[in-house]
């Protein structure tokens, strides 16, 4: 049973006072309602609980990617520097695909876990002061609430400063225990992490008793008869908890993950896919070359890289094939084993990771059976070519950096060579990419420009994770590592993924999507998707890629899917729009359909559709939820959402700043913003 003493704490001066963010505005009309009591609402404005709470998740998302990087560099044979901080950790909250680039220093997690401590003793304080008025708050339902949830709070602050403990011991050995010094992950401190991380494992779960009395507390409350304040509240203190629960459950099972993934115990081998993202398919894009590589004892044992082919690598017993269930309304393989290997049609980067797994796996390719699939795409190779500065390629005398990197490429595939040189070339070049980065590892400086564009290719979907092994999925899933298609069932959502049918084209293509949401009083939604392509010669004639007698028609063909809610009714397309297949499952609507969009041209795909009841009622207030999911592979493109609000509703609070908010017959909200990574966008209205 948990002990009800406090925790002795160092005496800090209380936090400074900082506007609320989750402050409501005042209603139009003036009208009596039950509100929070107002002691609650000046305790509340005094600590900031909630701006304090949200540093503590998006401080623990930041410090749980920092042990999950480390696994990632060690795989790959790197040293590296960690950078990240607490002001880009911010920018990560609500989607953990943001990249993180500046330094977290050890003097900068002492200060924010001092921090955190500050919040616990200022909660603590709280506790005590208002302990007097405990037997009557049961006389009010609002007293009540707002009682249990500053001791939920307060069990909450409590779990983060003891995780912020059971880390402490990685962290400093990471940083050699210098403030100046930032984390710094060696290759061979893979075996160290693991038992640093194991003498903090009693901390991590000690702050699962504290996550577990929280809940229980929360628990004890209700929605009945609470004014909307309370409610807010209430729902935003279990989302921090859900997310501290998940943090924690990884670093409770850290040693044991990184044990499996580094091959502390045994040899591990991952299968390395290379996906050529000017072709791009709906999880990345073609696999033109292939990898591996065998770890053991946080060392890269070994690796090769080839090309694809017929036969390479190795395919499975043509009864394989009989295994492949490849969707109608997807290309026709005249042989469709290959489908597995390279056709995937899956916007879900595990589904075709797992694919690709079991093709190399059952046909006895080398290393197999292999436990994992790291897919790379050309844009990573050029962050990774930026960092290193420039590779020579064995036996042929070239010069790539990140500037001709695509032309070197391209060049060979035109000069008249067999059709897989270009291949056997980019096998070559990866080869000693890998070798480079290896050499490389003991100068801290460019180890540190590596580490930055891993982190930021992870975060873009151009590096993707795919482990056999469940708790390791878990982990690069809430790291946001794993391509992972989401479930869009209870909210809105939309993703547009292409696969190219032709050509090489996808770097000179411009795609932008606009998205408009009418909010129904009865909670359904009209929505309108516009997917607009740009593929303008002036771009195209700087393109190695575009080449019309070697890599295919100079007209862009495109399968173009568009998920989004299930349940969804298209009810009306665009001229252009050829006709739509509509798909339907438990977790999306899909529509796929083939588009043209000629060279040198811009065209305009438009369809609307009616979706379920879709918002949330949270006592007098409703939430609107929109997730949008970017393609693996893709560029980054511009996305505007205009969310129309019921006639008569107020706006609460919007999670990302309206680039425009107006009024016309209603409340009109528009969102501007280039799409990197996955987004949530959440609306609160009354």
């Amino acid at each position: 049973m948990m002990s009800n003493s406090e925790p002795q704490l160092p005496e800090h001066a209380t936090p400074d006072m900082e506007q609320d963010q989750f402050q409501l505005p005042m209603p139009l009309e003036r009208r009596r309602r039950r509100r929070s009591p107002r002691w609650w609402r000046r305790l509340a404005r005094g600590i900031d609980l909630r701006a304090q709470l949200t540093r503590l998740v998006v401080l623990l998302v930041g410090v749980v990617s920092v042990v999950g990087v480390v696994g990632l560099v060690l795989i790959t044979g790197t040293i590296s520097r960690v950078e990240s901080s607490l002001q880009t950790l911010e920018r990560s909250l609500g989607s953990f695909s943001a990249p993180m680039n500046a330094e977290l220093g050890f003097s900068d997690f002492e200060r924010l876990r001092s921090s955190l401590r500050d919040l616990v003793l200022t909660l603590t304080t709280a506790q005590t002061q208002l302990a007097f008025l405990r037997p009557v708050t049961t006389l009010d339902s609002n007293w009540f609430a707002s009682s249990i949830s500053l001791e939920a709070a307060q069990h909450l602050a409590l779990a983060g400063s003891v995780m912020l403990d059971g880390l402490q011991p990685t962290v400093f050995f990471l940083t050699s225990g210098e403030e100046s010094e930032t984390l710094l992950a060696q290759i061979s401190s893979g075996e160290r992490v693991v038992e640093l991380l194991r003498i903090g494992r009693s901390s991590f779960v000690e702050a699962q008793g504290y996550l577990q009395v929280a809940d229980a507390r929360m628990q004890m409350l209700t929605s009945e008869g609470l004014s909307p304040d309370s409610l807010l509240m209430i729902e935003r203190l279990r989302n921090y908890q859900t997310q501290l629960v998940a943090a924690n459950e990884l670093l409770v099972n850290s040693p044991d993950l990184l044990n499996a993934a580094l091959g502390l115990n045994s040899e591990q081998s991952y299968l390395v896919l290379s996906q050529n993202s000017d072709e791009i398919r709906p999880s990345g894009g073609y696999i033109s070359t292939y990898g591996w590589i065998s770890v053991r004892n946080g060392r890269i044992n070994d690796y090769d890289y080839r090309p694809t082919t017929a036969t390479t690598p190795n395919p499975p017993a043509p009864a394989f094939a009989a295994e492949v269930n490849v969707p109608s309304w997807w290309i026709r393989y005249s042989e469709p084993i290959y489908a597995a290997w390279d056709g995937s049609w899956y916007a879900d980067y595990p589904s075709t990771a797992s694919m690709a797994l079991r093709y190399y796996n059952e046909g006895g390719n080398p290393q197999s059976p292999a436990s994992g699939v790291i897919a790379i795409d050309i844009q990573a190779f050029e962050y990774l070519l930026s960092a290193l500065g420039e590779v020579v390629v064995p036996g042929y005398g070239d010069v790539v950096t990140t500037e001709n990197f695509r032309d070197v490429i391209y060049a060979i595939r035109a000069d008249g060579r067999d059709q897989q040189a270009h291949k056997q070339f980019l096998a070559a070049l990866y080869r000693q990419i890998f070798a480079d980065w290896q050499t490389y590892a003991t100068d801290p400086e460019v180890s540190a420009r590596i580490f930055g564009v891993l982190l930021r290719a992870l975060q873009e979907k151009h590096i993707m994770l795919y482990f056999e092994d469940q708790g390791l999925a878990r982990a690069v899933d809430l790291l946001g590592w794993s391509g992972a298609q989401r479930s869009a069932a209870g909210s809105d959502y939309l993703m547009v993924v292409d696969a190219n049918l032709g050509n090489k084209s996808n770097r000179s293509v411009r795609r932008q999507i606009t998205y408009d949401v009418q909010i129904q009083p009865d909670g359904t939604l009209i929505n309108r998707a516009t997917i607009a392509y740009d593929y303008p010669a002036i771009v195209a004639a700087e393109d190695p890629a575009v080449n019309e007698a070697l890599h295919g028609p100079l007209d862009y063909d495109n399968l173009l899917q568009v998920f989004t809610t299930p349940g969804s009714i298209v009810t009306t397309t665009s001229d252009e729009l050829p006709s739509i297949t509509q798909i339907d499952s438990a977790e999306h609507a899909l529509f796929v359909t083939q588009v043209q969009i000629p060279f040198d041209s811009s065209q305009r795909f438009q369809f609307s559709f009616t979706t379920p009841p879709l918002i949330q009622g949270v006592g007098d207030f409703f939430r609107y939820q929109l997730l949008l999911q970017k393609q693996p592979g893709m560029q980054p493109e511009l996305v505007s959402v205009q969310v129309s609000l019921p006639p008569g509703a107020t706006l609460v609070s919007t999670s990302i700043e309206p680039a425009a908010n107006y009024n016309l017959d209603r409340q009109i909200l528009e969102f501007r913003y280039e799409l990197v990574a996955d987004e949530l966008l959440e609306i609160v209205y009354r």
